[in-house]
C-alpha cells in the first residue's frame, strides 16, 4: 500500500516557494552569519550573563532612566538601551544580551557579502568574513561595544540602498531594496560616531550623482532617527564639558611595527592597549596583514566597473575621509587641531575614538576582497581563492571561540535581585548614588573583568555614578554635571548624607567588595539601613520624601521616541520610485 504524500494548501504553495528561492539565493550568506556567530560567540552561547568593560546587561532590567536619556551621563545609549530592555522583557535578558550580539555579527556579515558585486558563493564569503573578521571588530567586541557592531553592521545595508537609488543592482547582485533599508536604520544604535561613519560612506555617492533628493531624505531620517539622542542631549541644556586630554587619551595607537598608518590601515590601532589582538606586534603579521590590505585595494579597483561611478568613488572617497579622521590626533599637527575642533564645535568629542570611523575602509577591504576572490575562481586559478576567504582567520585566530576564551558567562548573586526590588518597589522619587565613587567595577564573580557598574542599569531612578574614565594613568574628566556635584560632596571629610539629600539623593548602594567599599559606610552616620545582603549595602537618606515618582516618563523622551518611530513607519512603508 502506498504512502500518500500530503500537498501544501494552495495558500503556502507561494510562501513556500519563495522561501525556497530565498534559501537557494541565499545559502552562502545563511551559513556564514550561522557560522560567524558559533565560531565568535560559541562558548557563551549558554545561559549566563557576558560582563566586560561597556557590555552590561542586568537581570529583568526596568524601563529605567538611561533608556529614556534623563540620567546623569549623557544619552549615549538611546536608543540601544531602549532595544536591549524591550528585548529583554519578551526573553530573558542575557538571552536578549546573546540575541543581540549574535545578530550584529550575523547582519554585519551577511550584508558585507550581499554588497560586494560578485556573484560565486567562495567571493560572497570572502566579503562577508572579511567584514567580520578583522582587528576592528576584535577591538569592540574586547571593549563590550555591541551597540558600535550594530552601527558597523548596519554600514553595508545603508550604502546597499545608495546603490539601489543610483542604480537598481542586476538580480543576484545586493540586497533588495527594502532590506537595504530595514538593515541600514540600525545605524542609528551605534550612536553618533557610527552615524557619521555611515554619512561619511553614504554621503559622498549621492553628493557625486546629484542625487540631492535622496540626501535630503537621508539627512531627514537621520534626523528622525537620532530625536531621542539629541531631544535628550537638549533637554540637558547648557555646553556640554568634554575634557580636552580626552583627545589625546582616545587617539590611535600604533599596535603594529608599522607606525600609526599602518596599523589604522589594516584595520587595528585601537586606542586601548588591552583590546589589540594577541601578534600584531609581530613583524611577520603585521607585513601580512598589510600585504592582505593591500589586495583588497586591488580588488575594489576591480570592481569600478560593476558599480556606478558614482558610488565607486563615493565608497572610496568617505574610507579616505574616514581614515584621516581617525589617524589625525596621531601626530601632533593634527591633535591640535581635534583639539581646536573639540573646544569650539557642539557635539565633535562624540568622535573623540576616531577608530570607530574606519567602518568604510572595513567595507571598502571586504568588498576588494570578495571581488578578487572573484576573479581568481573565474581566471584558472581557483585553487588560490580559498586562500583569500581563510586569510583573515590565519591572521586573526584570537577572535575564534569567545576571543580565545577570554569571554565567559556568569550570573548575578542573588543580591542583586533583593536590593533591586526594594529600590524600584519604592514610588517616592530621588536618585541613587552608587559607590564606591569609581566608573567601572571588577567583581571576582565575574573573573575580575573590568566591567562598568551595572547600577545604572538594574534601577528605575535615575543612578549617579562616577564618569571619568580612566585610560592608562590618565583621568578623562567624565560630563554628568549631576556626577560632579556629588563627585565635590564626597571629597569633603563630613558627613556626605545631608548634603545629598539637598541634592535629590534618596538611596546610597555601597558595593563592599570593590577597594575601600567597606570604609564608605562608616561615613554615613544618620542613613538609614535598608539591605545589607552579601557585597551590597542599602541606605535611605533621611529627609522628606520627594514628590514626584520615579516612573514617570518625561514629556521630552515620549516626544523623541514618537518622532523615531514614526520616522521607522515612513522609511519602511514608503515605496520609492525607481532612480
Amino acid at each position: 500500500m502506498g504512502v500518500r504524500v500530503r500537498r501544501p494548501s494552495p495558500e503556502l504553495r507561494p510562501v513556500l516557494l519563495r522561501a525556497a528561492v530565498v534559501l537557494r539565493r541565499w545559502w552562502p550568506e545563511m551559513a556564514l552569519g550561522f557560522g560567524v556567530v558559533i565560531a565568535i560567540l560559541g562558548p557563551v552561547l549558554r545561559r549566563g550573563f557576558v560582563l566586560r568593560y561597556d557590555l552590561v546587561f542586568v537581570p529583568d532590567p526596568p524601563f529605567g532612566a538611561m533608556v529614556w536619556g534623563s540620567g546623569s551621563e549623557l544619552p549615549r545609549a538611546v536608543p540601544s538601551e531602549l532595544l536591549a530592555v524591550g528585548l529583554s522583557q519578551l526573553v530573558p535578558a542575557d538571552v536578549a544580551e546573546k540575541l543581540l550580539l549574535g545578530g550584529c555579527l550575523a547582519l554585519a556579515a551577511v550584508g558585507a557579502a550581499r554588497l560586494a558585486p560578485v556573484s560565486h558563493p567562495v567571493a560572497r564569503i570572502a566579503a562577508g568574513l572579511a567584514y567580520v573578521w578583522n582587528p576592528w571588530v576584535y577591538g569592540r567586541l574586547h571593549l563590550g561595544q555591541w551597540a558600535v557592531i550594530a552601527g558597523y553592521a548596519a554600514l553595508p545595508w545603508a550604502f546597499s540602498w545608495v546603490l539601489g537609488v543610483l542604480r537598481p543592482p542586476p538580480d543576484g547582485f545586493g540586497p533588495r531594496r527594502r532590506s537595504a533599508v530595514a538593515g541600514g536604520l540600525t545605524v542609528v544604535l551605534g550612536g553618533p560616531a557610527m552615524v557619521l561613519a555611515a554619512v561619511l560612506a553614504c554621503a559622498p555617492a549621492l553628493a557625486l550623482a546629484r542625487q540631492w533628493r535622496a540626501v535630503v531624505a537621508g539627512a531627514a531620517t537621520l534626523v528622525g532617527l537620532t530625536a531621542p539622542w539629541w531631544l535628550a542631549l537638549v533637554n540637558r541644556g547648557g555646553a556640554v564639558g568634554l575634557d580636552e586630554r580626552g583627545v589625546a587619551a582616545f587617539a590611535v595607537r600604533p599596535d603594529t611595527p608599522l607606525g600609526a598608518l599602518g596599523s589604522v590601515g589594516t584595520l587595528g590601532g585601537i586606542w586601548s592597549r588591552h583590546a589589540v589582538p594577541p601578534g600584531r606586534d609581530q613583524w611577520l603579521v603585521a607585513l601580512l596583514a598589510l600585504a592582505l590590505a593591500g589586495a583588497a585595494l586591488w580588488g575594489y579597483v576591480l570592481t569600478r566597473r560593476r558599480w556606478p561611478s558614482a558610488a565607486w568613488w563615493g565608497l572610496l572617497v568617505g574610507a579616505v575621509l574616514g581614515t584621516v579622521i581617525a589617524v589625525a590626533p596621531a601626530w601632533s599637527v593634527g591633535l591640535h587641531w581635534m583639539v581646536a575642533l573639540v573646544e569650539h564645535v557642539p557635539l565633535a568629542g562624540a568622535v573623540r575614538d576616531g577608530t570607530r570611523l574606519l567602518a568604510p575602509l572595513a567595507l571598502v577591504q571586504a568588498v576588494g576582497l570578495g571581488m578578487l576572490a572573484e576573479s581568481l575562481a573565474t581566471a584558472g586559478a581557483r585553487a588560490w581563492a580559498p586562500l583569500v576567504v581563510v586569510a583573515p582567520l590565519v591572521l586573526l585566530p584570537g577572535l575564534a571561540w569567545g576571543l580565545g576564551g577570554q569571554l565567559d558567562t556568569v550570573r548575578y548573586p542573588k543580591e542583586w535581585s533583593a536590593v533591586r526590588a526594594d529600590v524600584n518597589g519604592d514610588p517616592a522619587g530621588g536618585s541613587l548614588v552608587s559607590l564606591p565613587w569609581s566608573s567601572f567595577r571588577a567583581y571576582q564573580w565575574a573573573g575580575n573583568v573590568p566591567v562598568l557598574d551595572p547600577a545604572s542599569r538594574a534601577f528605575q531612578r535615575p543612578v549617579i555614578g562616577d564618569q571619568d574614565v580612566l585610560v592608562g594613568r590618565d583621568r578623562i574628566r567624565g560630563e554628568s554635571r549631576e556626577a560632579d556635584r556629588v563627585a565635590a560632596v564626597l571629597a569633603a571629610p563630613d558627613d556626605p548624607g545631608p548634603a545629598l539629600r539637598r541634592l535629590g539623593v534618596r538611596y546610597v548602594l555601597i558595593q563592599t567588595d570593590q577597594p575601600d567599599g567597606a570604609q564608605v559606610e562608616a561615613r554615613f552616620a544618620n542613613a538609614e539601613v535598608v539591605r545589607r545582603d552579601g557585597a551590597l549595602t542599602l541606605l535611605r537618606l533621611p529627609g522628606a520624601d520627594f514628590v514626584e515618582s520615579t516612573g514617570r516618563i518625561g514629556i521630552v523622551p515620549l516626544l523623541g521616541y514618537s518622532v523615531l518611530g514614526a520616522t521607522l513607519l515612513i522609511t519602511l512603508l514608503h515605496r520609492p520610485q525607481r532612480a
